[in-house]
């Protein structure tokens, strides 16, 4: 149930690379990271009341510290964007299911074997999806520099939720990180962009669903499975969002994938099924 639960929103976040990268393209990185956030924090409020009067400070310090490191993420995932494709975006993210175990490690959480096993299985499929193809999809401008500060950021951010999930009530770790990513994508629009929300329907329709359904949702999901989950299983599971991302740009903007790309397009899960709890 729980692998099932991490695939649906991986497949949304494979879909929402298209509809980030056709937003990015009207309104400034830091804006749109704004307003997608703000709406996931409305959305998560409901949560955040109801806990209001047994939380303390360390449950809001909790929060906010993946949630800065989950703002780096969309930050440099966001910006990246910009500049390089859905299809590179997507596959470059997928370096983080490689650095998830080894920063586990560094942290001291104990990684099976297996699950070592699946991270390089996940690795060696996400090779064939970046180099596999007539012209190699690797890390070759600006664009996809940014994408890989992405990749680092994410993997760290699944280690600090491993983490924290396991030390207290998960939903009260859910609201506040979606909160400081909204702040601090505020703070960086007011500074080096000008807010608007004169905007076309596609770009709003982009901030909405990635805002509803990518945020909100998503890390829900991700923040309920991870209490009963390992970091380097997760990443496991969601290294499949490159797949998704080559399969929603191809569908959507025309991109293509050849050659062993398309072999890649699956990384193995170990026995496909959750470890114990």
């Amino acid at each position: 149930m729980r692998t099932l639960a991490l695939l649906i929103i991986t497949a949304i976040w494979g879909w929402t690379f298209v509809l980030v990268k056709e937003g990015v393209a009207e309104v400034g990185p830091f804006w749109f990271l704004a307003l997608r956030f703000l709406i996931a924090s409305a959305l998560a409020l409901p949560l955040l009341f109801r806990r209001l009067r047994t939380s303390h400070l360390r449950d809001w310090a909790r929060g906010a510290v993946p949630g800065a490191v989950l703002f780096a993420g969309y930050f440099f995932q966001t910006w990246g964007l910009v500049y390089t494709t859905a299809q590179k975006s997507g596959l470059i993210t997928g370096l983080s299911v490689v650095l998830v175990p080894p920063i586990a490690w560094l942290c001291g959480q104990k990684t099976s074997g297996r699950t070592w096993a699946g991270a390089v299985l996940a690795a060696l499929g996400l090779s064939l999806l970046v180099l596999g193809g007539r012209e190699p999809l690797g890390p070759t401008g600006f664009g996809d520099f940014l994408t890989i500060l992405c990749a680092l950021a994410f993997a760290l951010y699944l280690v600090l939720l491993d983490r924290y999930t396991k030390t207290g009530d998960f939903l009260s770790l859910f609201a506040p990180q979606l909160g400081v990513v909204a702040l601090l994508s505020l703070v960086g629009a007011f500074i080096w962009e000008v807010p608007t929300f004169s905007l076309s329907p596609r770009t709003w329709q982009a901030i909405l669903i990635t805002g509803a359904l990518a945020s909100a949702l998503a890390f829900f999901v991700l923040t309920w499975v991870q209490r009963r989950s390992t970091a380097a299983y997760t990443a496991i599971v969601l290294a499949t969002e490159p797949a998704f991302a080559a399969l929603f740009g191809w569908l959507l903007l025309g991109e293509s994938l050849g050659g062993l790309q398309i072999l890649g397009g699956r990384p193995h899960l170990p026995g496909d099924h959750d470890p114990p709890a």
